[in-house]
């Protein structure tokens, strides 16, 4: 049987749009008979070399159309009169198509337009399914209307109407169409409907999101992503590949798209959570095999990374990061490879980065930069969960992240010190912290930190500036992962002895840097407390008189107090507060001074003019700051919390419980 898909791309670009007025229907058909009738010769019907539009012969190529005066199509010489008032009128609809209304009603027409074609289409398959010439036509028609529904992102206020007279089971039909050009150029339009470019009000895209889960689109785009082929840089040779991609490369836009609109649908917490499985909904759809298809896609082996390959593991960082329900999921569910077998999404990162733990990705290759960085994203987002940190200690992640820092390249290096600080971070348990110092974790974790950058205010970076750099190692991360280790490991432990014995050889070394590093701190946040409170003072100065502008007023000193807080974390409020929570970690291990960590401590503080005071008031501050603001009961939440949300505050009430018993050692 003829390959429709090459015949369609090859019948000469997107067909004239159907008109919906029946007196242009058959003058069209009287235009294209006149034309059909008109002699012609071997090839192309070409104008006449003796053809002199300024009084010149012409010698243009026979391909080649001559325009008029205006830059427009030719008219002259070869059309009838009743030809160009056939293209007069045609021009004339089309601007009364512009100033068409849009309104539900036309929602209706449109939906009712494109029902009827994609049931002519079927028909005309069904009964000509071996001559694809016989329905061609009727899939060029039913393309070009498709493609004419994308007018509809400029009217989203239209959504609901669209929705509710199930414009969406349109989407169903043309998604599993037999000729994928239909397919991706259905998707493409879906793609614009749900982009945020639309500008639609979130209660409009919401409802167009909701309906295309509650009609099941979510399952058929996800089906044509195994459909369509991507393989671009995968099979074969070079040469082979080149003769496929002007065939392929559709089919491989279309799977772009379609990542798209997953994006898309990642915008709001409702739709995300059901892109893959919602246990908590009413609408529990299952799994929509999304994550095994992106784990199988950034686990194929590409030279050079394709667009798709990149975006394949952004998508997936991007669902990860905002789905507790794909977290969990994804790190306890197993996912088969025919060639690796059964694999957890946690091995599956482990094993992508794995072939870069000696070099980072070559400069002039951005996709496979990309695809670098949102795979390490993807394993810090979901070892911030117990069940991912079980996964990394399960798969020996914790040796794999050491050897990036000891051998990796400044990318890998930077990215593995911030998987560590989250892995060991936020209630690790105490096999995970172990684990970090039997593979020799303590040496490489304390190299860094003497290292030259840390050495000076010169090159005592603000966590701003960390923050927009993808090579720096941030101090706070290293100090995040010491006293991560003092709250996690078991007390008396070999491993605990170990890391109180890296304060005090070569003559408390490094209990020197960290007390040199707390007065470079303290300095820079008591210049940033200067800067805010002239700020604070100068907008004092506004306070209006009038009772009913002193509620905005106040609003809006609420909100820049916010604004003031956040930025004194980022120029080292929390850099000092993981400083002294170290501090005040080696004054209760050494409650008795016999390792004279104690008697140094506040030997090198009285050097700054600092106390222990100091110390405690950071801490009290610190944990009033993380205390959560909403009581809970034992029954659950009193405010509507979502589960996510209660964990996070029971992790917030851990924590500054652990500072109340580190502040009485103070």
């Amino acid at each position: 049987m003829t390959d429709v898909n090459s015949i369609f791309n090859k019948s000469g670009g997107s067909a004239t749009k159907k008109r919906g007025l029946h007196d242009l229907s058959n003058l069209v058909k009287r235009y294209k008979s006149d034309l059909d009738d008109e002699p012609t010769s071997e090839g192309p019907s070409v104008v006449h070399d003796d053809f002199k539009r300024d009084g010149s012969s012409t010698n243009l190529p026979p391909d080649e159309p001559l325009e008029d005066d205006e830059g427009g199509r030719f008219f002259g010489g070869g059309l009838t009169e009743e030809q160009r008032e056939v293209l007069d009128y045609v021009e004339k609809y089309e601007d009364q198509v512009e100033d068409e209304k849009h309104d539900a009603g036309w929602v209706r027409r449109q939906i009712t337009k494109l029902n009827r074609l994609i049931q002519r289409n079927a028909q005309l398959r069904a009964k000509f399914y071996d001559k694809p010439q016989k329905f061609l036509e009727s899939e060029e028609v039913l393309d070009t209307a498709v493609k004419s529904l994308s007018v509809l992102t400029e009217h989203s206020k239209l959504y609901p109407t669209f929705v509710e007279n199930d414009g969406l089971k349109i989407f169903g039909d043309l998604f599993a169409h037999e000729n994928s050009d239909i397919v991706v150029d259905a998707v493409q339009v879906f793609e614009e409907l749900t982009d945020e470019d639309t500008k639609a009000e979130d209660v409009d895209m919401k409802f167009l999101l909701n309906g295309a889960i509650d009609a099941g689109l979510l399952g058929a785009l996800i089906t044509n992503l195994g459909r369509l082929d991507n393989s671009k840089g995968v099979r074969g040779s070079e040469e082979k590949q080149a003769d496929e991609d002007e065939t392929e490369e559709p089919e491989r836009a279309g799977v772009f798209q379609i990542l798209n609109v997953v994006e898309n649908f990642s915008a709001f917490q409702d739709t995300v959570d059901i892109l893959f499985i919602d246990n908590t909904s009413k609408r529990r759809v299952g799994d929509t095999g999304l994550l095994p298809w992106l784990l199988q896609r950034v686990l194929v082996k590409e030279k050079p990374v394709s667009q798709n390959m990149q975006y394949a593991a952004e998508v997936l960082s991007i669902i990860l990061q905002k789905s507790k329900i794909s977290r969990v999921h994804f790190c306890q569910q197993e996912y088969t490879n025919k060639d690796l077998g059964e694999l957890s999404g946690v091995d599956v990162l482990l094993r992508i980065l794995a072939g870069y733990r000696h070099f980072d990705p070559p400069i002039e290759e951005p996709e496979e930069t990309e695809m670098f960085e949102n795979v390490f994203d993807s394993l810090a987002i979901v070892v911030q969960d117990l069940v991912g940190k079980d996964k990394l200690l399960e798969y020996e992640g914790i040796d794999l992240l050491l050897l990036f820092v000891k051998n990796g390249g400044k990318h890998g290096k930077a990215r593995a010190v911030k998987v560590l600080d989250y892995a060991l971070s936020s209630g690790s348990s105490s096999q995970l912290a172990t684990d970090f110092v039997n593979n020799n974790g303590l040496p490489v974790t304390f190299k860094l930190f003497m290292s030259s950058r840390f050495a000076d205010a010169k090159n005592h970076r603000s966590a701003a500036r960390e923050k927009n750099s993808t090579t720096h190692i941030s101090l706070d991360a290293v100090l995040g992962i010491i006293a991560s280790l003092f709250r996690s490991l078991p007390d008396s432990s070999p491993q605990k002895v170990k890391l109180l014995a890296r304060f005090v050889e070569k003559n408390f070394e490094k209990l020197d840097r960290l007390l040199l590093i707390r007065d470079f701190t303290a300095e820079r946040i008591d210049r940033v407390n200067v800067l805010i409170d002239g700020e604070r003072a100068t907008f004092m100065k506004t306070r209006p008189n009038q009772k009913e502008d002193i509620e905005d007023w106040e609003a809006e000193m609420e909100a820049r107090e916010a604004e003031w807080y956040i930025q004194r974390l980022e120029d080292g409020l929390f850099r000092l507060q993981l400083i002294d929570t170290v501090v005040a970690w080696l004054v209760a291990e050494d409650d008795e001074g016999d390792l004279g960590i104690k008697d140094n401590i506040v030997k090198k503080l009285a050097e700054t003019k600092a106390t222990l005071e100091d110390v405690k008031n950071t801490l009290e501050v610190y944990r009033q700051d993380i205390l959560p603001k909403t009581p809970t009961t034992e029954k659950g939440n009193v405010d509507g919390a979502t589960e996510e949300e209660l964990e996070q505050r029971q992790e917030a009430a851990d924590l500054a419980e652990m500072l109340a018993v580190l502040i009485e050692f103070l």
